[in-house]
């Protein structure tokens, strides 16, 4: 009886701590000319638009002449049209989204926070 559980106990073990030898993949999506990033999901999706951020910055650090078309809010997220040309014949006109939220959205987050943590500790310090 004892044997059994030994050896399975070691299989156990030996299976569980197998994912520590292999070596760990990194995969970091890249966007495809025709859909962007469209074809990922969740944080996915996030890690492909920094790569596409930071190739952009890369392209207007160039000698490039970048021109702010517009630039609007949509909640959380500011978006900015904006053309990039490095000759009178080549330019290239995208989108680009942020994540700033405005104060009032930041003073409301933090609100959601402290005031449950806060009627909690009150409950919590009136019982004892």
């Amino acid at each position: 009886m004892r044997f059994m559980f030994i050896f399975f106990l070691t299989g156990f073990i030996a299976l569980n701590c197998s994912s520590f030898t292999k070596q760990q993949e990194t995969f970091t999506p890249s966007p495809v000319r025709e859909t962007g990033c469209a074809k990922f999901k969740g944080g996915l999706w996030f890690q492909c638009l920094e790569g596409l951020h930071a190739r952009w910055e890369k392209i207007e650090s160039s000698k490039a002449v970048v021109t702010l078309l517009s630039e609007t809010r949509e909640g959380e997220f500011i978006r900015k049209k904006k053309r990039i040309c490095w000759s009178e014949y080549f330019c290239h006109t995208y989108d680009q989204v942020t994540y700033s939220p405005s104060y009032f959205q930041k003073v409301l987050g933090t609100l959601e926070i402290a005031i449950p943590s806060l009627a909690i500790g009150v409950l919590v310090g009136l019982s004892l």
